[in-house]
């Protein structure tokens, strides 16, 4: 892996994003860059001392282990010009602070970045302890949901992986014969998951194909409450996704998952937006 770009704005967010993408950078032999963008509406002798400042604080905290940019202008604008100009195989980042109302319709930084970015974006929970140990892919069968698995692999090397798909019995069980609980008959239900299960052993073999060793399973409920279950329950540290529905520059066009997961963070989340890497 060529180049991990590390985005900061000198929050404890991103300070516990910066020591995950220092352990990667590490682990894979791979160059770091660590970017801060300074607002340029600000007037520009508090800009000029802020970036001073920041410059400081990151080259303190990279402790020569990454390259240090500041820059001025719209931080999720620059941030995302960055990673294309750049040609960076990842970017990692801290959680955002949520601003209600203003996050719905305006779109955070982050959201925006992960919406637009064309490198994978990895979303850092907490301070990491210790290489990721438990990876869960979460996958609707698209080839991007693939491609999130294989770069979670290599993020995570030896680490136990479980790609999952996510459903709901049709129509709510309608047409369906049910006991008092709701639970439908298990040949019904056989019927149902058939043919997801053969989808997911097709995706097995061809990570397999790769060198990539997963178990596979179904998980019934709406997608990001039975994920936000399954990485409670197994523990998970790494959650990979592929971007759906995010083309476009308006936020409300990213996919519902991501846009949930981001919200409710629950451990690290990797988002891929397939198409990647570049051919040109």
């Amino acid at each position: 892996m060529p180049g991990i770009l590390m985005a900061s704005d000198l929050s404890e967010r991103s300070g516990h994003a910066l020591a995950r993408a220092l352990q990667l950078a590490t682990a894979l032999g791979a160059e770091l860059e660590i970017l801060h963008v300074v607002d340029d509406s600000l007037p520009s002798r508090i800009a000029e001392e802020t970036a001073q400042t920041a410059h400081e604080l990151l080259t303190r905290d990279a402790a020569g282990a990454g390259r240090v940019e500041v820059v001025f202008g719209h931080p999720w604008r620059r941030v995302v010009d960055r990673i294309s100009r750049g040609r960076f195989d990842l970017a990692v980042t801290g959680a955002h602070r949520d601003r209600g109302f203003v996050d719905l319709f305006r779109g955070s930084v982050l959201h925006r970045c992960v919406q637009m970015s064309d490198a994978p974006v990895l979303v850092v929970s907490d301070r990491p302890t210790a290489p990721y140990g438990k990876v869960l892919i979460a996958t609707s069968f698209a080839a991007r949901d693939a491609d999130a698995a294989r770069l979670a692999a290599k993020l995570a090397e030896g680490a136990s992986m479980r790609v999952v798909h996510a459903y709901r019995v049709p129509f709510g069980g309608l047409g369906y014969r049910m006991d008092e609980t709701g639970d439908i008959t298990k040949r019904d239900r056989d019927e149902i998951e058939e043919p997801m299960l053969f989808q997911l052993q097709q995706m097995q073999r061809r990570l397999s194909q790769d060198g990539i060793e997963a178990e596979i399973g179904l998980l019934e409920g709406r997608s990001t409450p039975a994920l936000l279950d399954a990485v409670a329950q197994e523990r998970i540290d790494l959650l990979a996704i592929g971007r759906h529905g995010a083309e476009g520059h308006v936020p409300m066009t990213m996919g519902r998952v991501a846009s949930e997961l981001l919200a409710h963070l629950p451990c690290d989340l990797l988002v891929h937006p397939g198409r990647f890497p570049r051919e040109d």
